[in-house]
């Protein structure tokens, strides 16, 4: 009995003395690894369904004549990301940038589907998916953004139809990843469609015997944002390009509010509360609708109004703040006294056409 104590003691110490020596470090660096993964493909979610709004907001803005007034770089750790893009009149945006997943050592890729909009032969966007039509439970291509009503024909003796309402806004699809798959909702996440694997696979036994790392994911919807003096380009990862304005193509952009008010209040004849390039040409005769206004300080957007051959007696006088300005190409006559007491006025730019001016134009400027 003792002798089989003692053999029993020595098989516990063996098992005891095997398990100090088990090493559990590999386990839990794939289990770090695993989480960090996680980690890394909630974060490209969350980019990625901030793009997919955003990318909702430039089809909207494209199709509504808006035009971008700023473009400014996202940066994380000294690199750009992304973009914030400011419009006139639609809401900011944050775009994230990113580049193809990269393969692991004997990795694979993780898919991450490609989200984009396509119009079709109707001149509506649709969103697609990895370049086919996203469809919804009928089998109708889901779209992108709401579109104007058409106008009414014009009824026999009668009175002129209405203008349509506008259309219904577009679903915006919302992404996720469940279980290690993404998923798409285009009914604001009642139901979610299955689309892929989000994560990278491991790769096959390398040389040594040890499995591949997992392949990074990638952001595969906005490929570039690129800009020039007038455009900004919106290249998407599908292939499909974007262009939108950096200025109204249609209406005047007033540096002094001051000035667009005045302007908009004699001028604007379609009543929009802007001034449009040819409501500016349409104008012969500015008068005296600034005479004495201190407030004014630019009116650089004068050189539009390319329908008035002279600046009127006093047509600025007094108006001491005012201190640039741009007399349009087609002015010949300055009169008396159009821009005295203007004390601040130091800038201004007088056409060769010019061949009068009148008496006391700028007595009392700078």
């Amino acid at each position: 009995m003792k002798r089989l104590f003692t053999l029993f003691a020595i098989a516990l110490a063996f098992v005891a003395s095997s398990c100090n020596k088990f090493d559990d470090s590999e386990i839990w660096d794939k289990l770090n690894e695993h989480d960090k993964r996680i980690t890394a493909l909630e974060e490209l979610c969350k980019q990625m369904n901030t793009n997919i709004v955003a990318l909702q907001t430039v089809v909207n803005a494209l199709q509504k004549n808006d035009y971008i007034t700023n473009v400014s770089p996202v940066r994380k750790d000294g690199e750009v990301v992304g973009y914030t893009i400011t419009f006139a009149h639609s809401d900011t945006i944050t775009i994230y940038h990113g580049t193809n997943g990269k393969d692991g050592a004997n990795g694979k890729d993780g898919y991450t589907p490609q989200i984009g909009v396509m119009k079709d032969t109707d001149g509506i966007y649709y969103w697609t998916v990895d370049g086919e039509w996203l469809l919804d439970g009928k089998g109708n291509k889901v779209q992108a953004n709401g579109v104007n009503g058409t106008d009414g024909t014009n009824g026999s003796n009668g009175t002129d139809g209405k203008d349509g309402n506008d259309g219904a806004d577009g679903i915006t699809p919302r992404l996720k990843i469940e279980n290690d798959y993404w998923y798409v909702s285009y009914d604001n996440g009642a139901t979610w469609t299955e689309l892929g694997k989000a994560t990278g696979e491991d790769g096959s036994d390398g040389a040594d015997g040890s499995d591949g790392a997992d392949g990074e994911d990638g952001d595969s919807i906005f490929k570039s944002v690129t800009q020039d003096d007038e455009y900004v380009y919106f290249n998407l990862a599908d292939g499909t390009m974007i262009t939108l304005p950096k200025h109204d193509k249609e209406n005047i952009q007033f540096e002094d509010l001051q000035v667009k008010a005045i302007c908009c209040k004699n001028w604007d004849t379609n009543n929009d509360g802007e001034l449009s390039y040819a409501e500016a040409a349409a104008v012969t005769d500015i008068g005296t609708k600034f005479k004495g206004n201190t407030n004014i300080i630019a009116f650089t957007e004068l050189k539009y109004f390319t329908g008035i051959t002279e600046i009127p007696y006093s047509a600025f006088n007094a108006c001491s703040s005012l201190w640039k300005i741009i007399i349009p190409a087609n002015i010949v006559t300055i009169a008396e006294s159009a821009f005295r007491n203007c004390t601040s006025l130091t800038n201004i730019i007088i056409p060769n056409s010019v061949t009068t001016i009148g008496n006391s134009a700028f007595y009392s400027c700078i």
